[in-house]
């Protein structure tokens, strides 16, 4: 055989050997993005004719940069563009997969605030994860493979363009920024979540948390007079704030008899109900700390960091101030404090506890509860805030197998809308129903004052997330309960009063004032600061917000009207008349 034949046969190889490695990255590109052409359609329908020529521009060069990293010469380099491409591919398209929307700079602040639950999510989340290690590989091996340039003009020029796949990712970012976090739709997963986590980081070391002013509020000691009071009644000596975790509203059932929530239906006379209300936040961070820092509906953003806390009103009011975490134990770094809790903040609760990481989860909160009854036994006024750990997903693994009475769950059976219901359904059962008799029967209610809702509500639908979404979130990832547990008869005739008249525009935003009125703070300067409490009728339109509550790009966050009187229900969770038709059985035993 001749050496031209020979060179030839080679030369037909290398060409076909580029023509299979173009192949794999256009299937890879293709498969990994998703909105390229609506995106193209939408900007021409709007006659955006410089930001259609700005987006194809970015497509164009990332797909240039693409090229230039996956025939890079130097085998060491093309293997590092390969690792960073296939990583960002694969965050960006289970992000997705899981979200139904695309990762922006919000999504990313929101995961790393929550990053604490990483485990968690990674229960919840496992076909998600075999997809992104399964993306993360693909894309190694179709950027890292042979063949590149051996020699030639080719090779010289790849070397010197060896840094162009770095382009892209400053001029997606530089879009974000300008977009103030936004502007990252349909760009190319292959560089777009990379440059929204350096948007994300450089925001955040840019915007250091302010210092915390001084409580400035007028006050009277609540127990100067017998039946005074900023309440106009009995004062009370004990306040709990207990902020369940992922526990919507319409999945507590007030009819008496009903199979759900039966010893919350048989304990209504004790509680004065707002809900269902909205919460501050749909993400458990940003709900926990508009509580903490008692920030008011309209004044989120950076002011609110400077709002004193919480544990300062308390203290300065004479109360012991005491902070639960039942969900401390989920936390892989137990160095650090969840929910934009500080080490400064920290100085202020006299009495903290964090929950063991050995106590098994469907009993958090039987130990969370222990620990409330134990601090009510105290002739000290005191303030208690409780993170429960409530209906966290995985749902299934926060209660016993005794306690599965709705089936087939989701460990059962396929992951499905009813599934999840049936699943949901349990926990709520037993994490909140049979935790809040147990409080209900055995705290000293005479002088004490339970506020009680939920971080945040839960979107039960597969095809989405639960909660935390910050592009078009679903209502019911806002959706709480709200209400009042107290033996204080003329207080809870107040705010019942006050609930009734304000049926439809329950709200997160109203309990810090109520928490300050009980503390003693005068009602007028509490609600010209903070806002009206649950004592007074609201009118306010219901809300609340995702993404950035701290003004990082915006004063003016995302906010989301919601309607109280909709009915959420999915109706695979509507009951059948026959459910209530024999008395529920006594709560699962523990």
């Amino acid at each position: 055989m001749s050496t031209g034949h020979l060179r030839c046969q080679f030369d037909a190889k290398r060409v076909l050997g580029f023509a299979a490695k173009v192949v794999a990255i256009a299937v890879f590109v293709w498969m990994t993005n998703t909105g390229f052409m609506q995106r193209i359609d939408l900007l021409i329908g709007q006659g955006r004719w410089v930001t259609l020529v700005g987006f194809v521009g970015v497509w164009g060069l990332s797909l240039m940069a693409l090229l230039v990293a996956a025939f890079q010469g130097n085998r060491w380099l093309r293997v590092c563009w390969a690792a960073v491409i296939g990583f960002t591919t694969a965050v960006g398209f289970v992000y997705h997969k899981a979200s139904g929307s695309e990762f922006g700079v919000l999504d990313a602040l929101s995961l790393w605030n929550a990053r604490h639950e990483a485990a968690r999510a990674a229960e919840f989340y496992t076909t998600d994860l075999y997809w992104l290690a399964a993306v993360l590989v693909a894309g190694v091996i179709v950027f890292a493979m042979p063949p590149a340039p051996a020699a030639g003009r080719a090779r010289r020029w790849l070397a010197r363009l060896a840094w162009l796949p770095a382009l892209p990712v400053v001029a997606i970012a530089a879009i974000v920024m300008v977009k103030q976090g936004g502007g990252s739709e349909a760009l190319p997963t292959q560089f777009g979540p990379l440059s929204v986590g350096l948007v994300m980081g450089s925001k955040v070391s840019a915007n250091p948390v302010p210092q915390r002013r001084d409580v400035s509020l007028p006050w009277h000691s609540p127990f100067d007079n017998a039946g005074g009071g900023q309440s106009g009644s009995k004062p009370v000596r004990r306040i709990v704030l207990l902020v369940d975790e992922s526990v919507r509203a319409d999945y507590i059932d007030w009819t008496p008899g009903n199979p759900y929530t039966p010893q919350l239906a048989r304990l209504k006379n004790m509680t004065a109900d707002f809900g269902p209300a909205a919460s501050g936040g749909n993400c458990s961070h940003y709900a926990n700390a508009i509580l903490r820092f008692a920030a008011r509906q309209d004044g989120i953003g950076r002011a609110m960091l400077s709002n004193p806390t919480l544990w300062q009103y308390a203290r300065k009011a004479g109360f012991r101030t005491v902070f639960i975490d039942g969900q401390a134990g989920f936390n892989r770094n137990p160095g650090k404090l969840q929910n934009f809790m500080t080490a400064a903040e920290v100085r202020d609760i006299d009495t903290f506890h964090a929950l063991d990481a050995d106590i098994a989860p469907p009993m958090l909160d039987d130990h969370l509860t222990d620990i409330v009854l134990r601090e009510l036994e105290t002739d000290k006024p005191v303030l208690i805030y409780a993170n429960k750990n409530g209906a966290h997903f995985p749902y299934d693994l926060s209660y016993p197998e005794n306690a599965r009475i709705f089936r087939p769950t989701m460990t059962e059976t396929a992951d499905t809308t009813a599934s999840r219901i049936r699943s949901y359904r349990n926990v709520i059962r037993w994490s909140v129903d049979r935790i809040l008799q147990r409080l209900i029967e055995k705290a000293p209610l005479d002088d004490t004052v339970i506020i009680y809702t939920s971080d945040h509500g839960q979107a039960l639908n597969p095809e989405r997330f639960t909660h935390c979404s910050v592009d078009r979130p679903d209502p019911r990832e806002g959706l709480v309960p709200l209400f009042v547990i107290t033996g204080n008869v003329a207080l809870r005739a107040k705010l019942q009063a006050a609930a009734d008249a304000s049926r439809g525009h329950g709200s997160h935003f109203s309990i810090a004032p109520t928490v300050l009125e009980l503390l003693g703070y005068d009602r007028a300067a509490v609600t010209e600061t903070h806002g009206p409490s649950l004592l007074m009728k609201s009118a306010r339109a219901a809300e609340f917000t995702s993404g950035d509550i701290f003004g990082l790009f915006s004063e003016d966050p995302n906010r989301h009207p919601i309607d109280l009187r909709v009915n959420y229900l999915e109706p695979a969770a509507n009951p059948t008349p026959a459910a209530y038709t024999a008395q529920a059985g006594p709560a699962p035993a523990q």
